[in-house]
């Protein structure tokens, strides 16, 4: 899980915006349990978008122009990029593709 081609970034329950990133998953699950959080930490790739990432590793295919507007492409994210759910600093889920 210590990849320097990804970061790991935590969303926190209900909130907008991310709150952290990690460039290890040790460093950010221990951050989420010391500090008792809520959320998803969830593996991006570094210096590629998700939507890139998806379709260069065959996990995304464009079927209409609707697939290439801007507004698609901004909000990205695939299923098969690793998360993990958390509550209260304790793993729940571990969805590993």
């Amino acid at each position: 899980m210590n990849n320097s081609n990804q970061v790991y970034v935590f969303k926190g329950q209900k909130s907008g915006f991310a709150s952290a990133v990690f460039s290890s998953y040790p460093q950010a699950e221990r951050w989420i349990q010391n500090n008792d959080l809520s959320g998803i930490l969830m593996e991006y790739p570094l210096n590629e978008s998700c939507y890139d990432w998806a379709k260069e590793r065959g996990h995304f295919k464009e079927k209409s122009a609707l697939d290439r507007a801007p507004v698609f492409i901004a909000q990205f994210v695939s299923a098969y990029q690793r998360n993990w759910h958390f509550e209260h600093g304790a793993l729940l889920e571990n969805v590993d593709v």
